[in-house]
């Protein structure tokens, strides 16, 4: 029976119950960041090493990159995956033991020369998943009590093998949680701009009311409202808030809110538009804007009179088949605090002519040569169907739109607003 050095007995202890108790670290660490940062910390510690250095590997464009350099001025490190030490044990998937940094020609002083410090010797391990596959490389740089050797290798490799299924695990479920927020996001941005379409238009004598919004992506900018405004007038607008998603989605909500608070103690859409345009323009940050049409319809008159906000072109479609287009009377929303606008002469509408607020996801609808649908189009559909009701004018709005685009993509939303004279 051969007796064994109880030195070494000892010091093999002590080496299982630090992997250990790295195992139990690295198992109750799920964010990827703090535990690249332990993984590089337990590396130092197991090794005595001065410093560690972790390269994720990265299979879409075959680079290594570290996202944490324990004790370096350096935060980022990234480099093509065949090249220097690293890249070489990613290549290979072998370790690496090298005594003297400075005599290996696939060492890189760069980073030694921008920092003031100095590698000696350096030992770089592979780390894997269950399955076999590169997650990275760790190497540990300067042991303090001399040169790297077997010993610490294979002691380092146990250490690789944990912290690579760690890693792999980390960065599952990195990549799950984005994608619970991200639906988490479409489902709040698809409830803020569902909330903003009226569910029935208000009750009018004298106006058959309609309005209809489709989002090119799980949610847009366009909104659009049909209200109450005052005694024997109807409110009708149409807004497009820049960008998608739950930012847009936000600041028409808020922009729509603003209209109708105004439209309380206001009747001429002009200055509805100038009051919003100021709030806007103070809390709004820079890039974002809303484009906005405005209506107001006088049952008793007959009339439609408009303001625009950066929004056109606008559409009256007269029952004997001719048609007036309207373009933007001031800027967009939010812009310039002091922009001015102007509202229109009350337009008459006699009976059978209709009003039209439409997004430019329609007029400018991609065709299958590349080309976009265009108003005259749009008109020529209007009057096609202008006799029915505004619910059938706007399904064949939505139809031309279906027709013409190549394999039903969009790549901006579609809203109608109408408003026809009975």
């Amino acid at each position: 029976m051969t007796d064994h050095d109880p030195g070494e007995a000892a010091n093999l202890r002590r080496h299982l119950d630090a992997l250990l108790a790295i195992t139990r670290r690295l198992a109750s660490e799920p964010r990827l960041d703090p535990l690249l940062e332990s993984i590089a910390e337990e590396t130092c510690n197991l090794l005595d090493a001065e410093r560690a250095t972790l390269f994720l590997y990265d299979p879409a464009t075959n680079e290594l990159y570290s996202r944490i350099a324990t004790k370096s001025e350096i935060e980022v490190i990234r480099m093509p995956a065949d090249r220097g030490i690293a890249g070489s044990v990613a290549r290979t998937q072998a370790c690496l033991l090298i005594p003297d940094a400075y005599a290996d020609p696939r060492f890189n002083r760069d980073v030694d020369t921008r920092t003031g410090w100095r590698t000696r010797n350096i030992l770089a391990v592979p780390m894997t998943n269950l399955n076999g596959r590169l997650v990275g490389v760790v190497e540990a740089l300067n042991k303090r009590s001399g040169p790297f050797t077997e010993d610490d290798t294979a002691l380092m490799q146990a250490l690789a093998d944990q912290a690579g299924v760690a890693l792999e695990r980390a960065r599952l479920l990195e990549e799950f949680l984005a994608k619970r927020r991200l639906e988490d996001e479409m489902e709040l941005a698809q409830q803020i701009q569902a909330d903003l379409l009226p569910e029935q238009p208000p009750p009018t004598d004298g106006f058959d009311l309609g309005g209809w919004n489709r989002p090119s992506e799980y949610a847009g900018g366009d909104f659009y409202d049909l209200f109450p405004w005052g005694d024997g007038r109807v409110g009708m607008m149409l807004g497009d808030a820049v960008g998608h998603g739950v930012g847009p989605a936000l600041l028409a909500a808020t922009t729509r809110a603003l209209i109708r608070a105004l439209a309380l103690h206001d009747t001429c859409p002009a200055s509805v538009l100038a009051g919003a345009n100021r709030l806007l323009a103070a809390d709004v940050e820079a890039g974002r804007f809303v484009t906005l049409a405005l209506v107001v319809l006088d049952d008793v008159e007959g009339t439609a009179t408009f303001a625009s906000a950066g929004h056109g072109p606008l559409l009256l479609a007269r029952a004997d088949g001719t048609a007036e287009r309207f373009n933007a009377t001031g800027l967009p929303l939010g812009i310039l605090p002091d922009a001015e606008f102007e509202a229109s002469d009350p337009l008459p509408l006699g009976p059978g002519d209709a009003f039209f607020l439409i997004s430019d996801g329609i007029f400018e609808c991609e065709t299958g040569d590349g080309s976009e649908l265009g108003f005259d189009a749009v008109v020529k559909t209007v009057h096609e169907h202008l006799a029915d009701s505004t619910g059938a004018v706007i399904g064949a709005l939505e139809g031309l739109t279906d027709s013409v685009s190549p394999g039903g993509h969009f790549r901006d939303d579609r809203t109608v607003v109408a408003a026809k004279r009975l």
